[in-house]
């Protein structure tokens, strides 16, 4: 049967992610394939080697698995980096830092990995149509990151999407997601998903009004201090089971769970061309009350008969709605 291969660099802080039952032998990487050692160069650069191989199961199938205690750089950029020169990742590759720097959100936000934290990238071998999943794929790791919150914390946290991915709690937002894909033709060939979740410590990131403050999900449950092990193994299966369903062209439900979770429908907002980032020198392009989220992602506003895409949004407070 086709195996997991888990590989870390530090085997006393990675050993909680394994399997029951599997342990961390040392290794040396020379015997990896040429594609194997290069991620690990890539991720881990020069440190120590231990490894774990299983059978897989259906929790845990085929794939890589980098477990890196501390990365010096995004791990998404640099498999971004090797899609872009054309190169093959694993199908199912997971990547996991438990602390670094360097780190880039939206906008190449720069941020630091706190320790305690989930900071995981993900890849996935698609070849599907562009034009029936590039929403999907906006909308997967967002879905599949709110459900693992909530199936972790048993109901307790609850988060909601802020169009168009990040996650709120009444606290703060408590988790970011990128999406990168790799296009040739009409065919989406890879799909790249990078996914931060402040789970004990909120990063220090200075609010704006396109985002919140950051809070941490033991802020408003602090049952959930030492939970990243449980959420990492329910992330990555839920991200699983999202990209099964688009292999199966069953996206339909995909869509109905993003816009139940929109904390946008229904409130009023301000919108922003994609590029601004000085509001006092830029007039929103449009405001007003969302009426609904479309399957394409794309906003339908009262008093407009286009939908909004590709914007920057500002949720307006109850107190604080549009002039009409």
């Amino acid at each position: 049967m086709p195996e997991v291969l888990f590989l870390t660099d530090r085997p006393e802080t990675t050993a909680v992610f394994l399997p029951d039952g599997a342990t961390w032998s040392p290794y040396s990487i020379d015997p990896l394939s040429t594609a194997d050692r290069q991620l690990w160069c890539l991720l881990a650069g020069a440190a120590s080697c231990w490894r774990c191989e299983i059978a897989g199961t259906d929790a845990w199938p085929a794939r890589r698995v980098m477990l890196i205690d501390r990365a010096s750089a995004s791990q998404f950029e640099a498999l971004q980096a090797i899609l872009r020169d054309r190169q093959e990742l694993p199908d199912g590759l997971i990547a996991l830092a438990l602390e670094g720097s360097g780190f880039v959100g939206q906008r190449q936000r720069g941020w630091t990995a706190l320790r305690g934290n989930l900071h995981l990238t993900a890849h996935y071998r698609l070849d599907l149509p562009a034009a029936r999943i590039e929403a999907d794929l906006m909308m997967l790791p967002t879905v599949a990151a709110a459900d693992a919150i909530r199936q972790t914390s048993a109901g307790r946290c609850a988060p909601t999407i802020k169009w168009i991915n990040d996650l709120l709690l009444p606290t703060g937002k408590v988790a970011g997601v990128l999406t990168a894909t790799q296009i040739e033709g009409d065919q989406v060939i890879n799909a790249l998903f990078g996914i931060g979740i402040n789970i004990e410590q909120a990063p220090m990131l200075d609010p704006s009004p396109f985002a919140p403050g950051a809070a941490a999900l033991t802020d408003f449950d602090p049952g959930l201090r030492g939970s990243l092990p449980d959420l990492f193994a329910t992330l990555v299966a839920a991200l699983d089971a999202g990209v099964q369903a688009l292999r199966k062209q069953n996206s339909f439900n995909l869509y109905a769970q993003y816009r139940a979770l929109s904390l946008c429908i229904g409130g009023d907002v301000r919108l922003w061309p994609a590029s601004c980032q000085d509001l006092s020198h830029t007039p929103p392009m449009a405001q007003g009350r969302v009426l609904d989220i479309r399957p394409d992602l794309s906003l339908m506003l009262e008093g407009l008969d286009e939908p909004i895409r590709n914007a920057r949004l500002v949720l307006l407070p109850p107190d604080d709605s549009p002039v009409k």
